[in-house]
This record gives structure tokens, C-alpha cells and sequence, in this order.
């Protein structure tokens, strides 16, 4: 009988430490969508809300991301070590040559059946483990997309579901940003 005690009693700790560690996770989730959203409403300068959002992103949440925020900058705004440009390039190609507004390269078991296998072997080619290109788009305003991309070893591992649903919130709160400076910028010059 002891055995079995002993037996039981590793199960419930193990039990306890995931219901722990999910948790933490889904505080500290919690908590960097708070931030992003404190981040867009409390910037000062509309020019400096996207790169600021950039930059929180990199590299809590990701190895590197590429916002396109129309209404406040010509080009990309990219927080990225070098090491991860052809990367989010080669992401970007892939969206214009499949003709999609939405990617999602992961071998987490939980994305596996929406990744394309030929995409993560390229995204490995390009030296990231995975990556999501998602539309800005927010009440019929296209604000271009948001890449994120990990590489090997970051701390969250490859993209995860909840982690998708994380970098959605984050692409709508860009989105709608960016569709209130386009309004905003539109009814001061009527």
C-alpha cells in the first residue's frame, strides 16, 4: 500500500504545479495586454504609439515583430536584432505570393493543422522557429499587418493557441488605433 500513497501523492503534486504554471501563464498574459493597452492610450506623441507597442513586444512576447501602421508611418515599423530580417521578410513574401491575409507557422501540437509544413521548413531555413502574420484591419480601416516571430530558445517557445489569441489582441488594438488616427486625421481636414 504505500507504494500506491506514494504514487498518489507525485500525481497531485504534479497536478498542482501545472494548474500553477497555467496560472502564472495566463496572469502574465493578462497583465502584457494590459500593458499594450496602457501603452497605446498613454503615449504622448501619436507617432510614437506604434514603435512603442513594438518594442514592449520584443522580447517578452517575441524575437522580433513588424507592425504597418498606415495612418502614422510610411513604412514598417520593425523592433528586430538582425538576425531575424529575412525572416519577417521571407513571413511577408509568403502572405503576398498565397494571396492571404492571415498566417500562422507553428509546429506547436495545438497549430500544427493550420501550419503548411513547406512554411516551417522555410521558416527554419530563415533561422526562426515560428511565426504569425495577422491584417490590421478594424472597422473597415487597413492598417497592413502584424508579424511576430520567435526564434530557437525564446522563452515561450514556438507560438502556442494562446499565444495566437494573444497576438490578435494586440494586432486589434494597433487596428483600432490606427483607424481612429486615419478618422481623426480625415474629419480635421473636411
Amino acid at each position: 500500500m504505500p507504494e500506491n500513497d506514494q504514487k498518489t501523492s507525485t500525481e497531485n503534486w504534479n497536478t498542482a504545479l501545472r494548474y500553477i504554471a497555467g496560472r502564472k501563464a495566463a496572469e502574465e498574459s493578462l497583465g502584457f495586454l494590459a500593458h499594450i493597452s496602457a501603452t497605446v492610450q498613454q503615449t504622448p506623441q501619436l507617432k510614437e504609439v506604434v514603435p512603442a507597442v513594438a518594442k514592449a513586444c520584443v522580447p517578452f512576447f517575441a524575437s522580433a515583430i513588424s507592425l504597418g501602421a498606415l495612418a502614422t508611418h510610411s513604412q514598417l515599423v520593425v523592433q528586430s536584432p538582425t538576425g531575424y530580417s529575412t525572416a519577417l521578410e521571407g513571413v511577408r513574401g509568403l502572405l503576398s505570393v498565397n494571396g492571404t491575409e492571415k498566417i500562422v507557422i507553428s509546429a506547436h501540437e495545438g497549430l500544427v493543422k493550420q501550419t503548411d509544413p513547406g512554411h516551417l521548413t522555410r521558416l527554419h531555413q530563415w533561422q526562426a522557429e515560428s511565426a504569425v502574420a495577422l491584417p490590421m484591419t478594424y472597422r473597415g480601416v487597413y492598417g497592413g499587418h502584424l508579424i511576430a516571430l520567435r526564434g530557437e530558445g525564446h522563452r515561450r517557445g514556438p507560438i502556442s493557441p494562446s499565444d495566437l489569441a494573444l497576438i490578435s489582441e494586440v494586432a486589434d488594438r494597433v487596428a483600432a488605433f490606427n483607424a481612429f488616427v486615419t478618422q481623426t486625421v480625415g474629419s480635421e481636414s473636411l
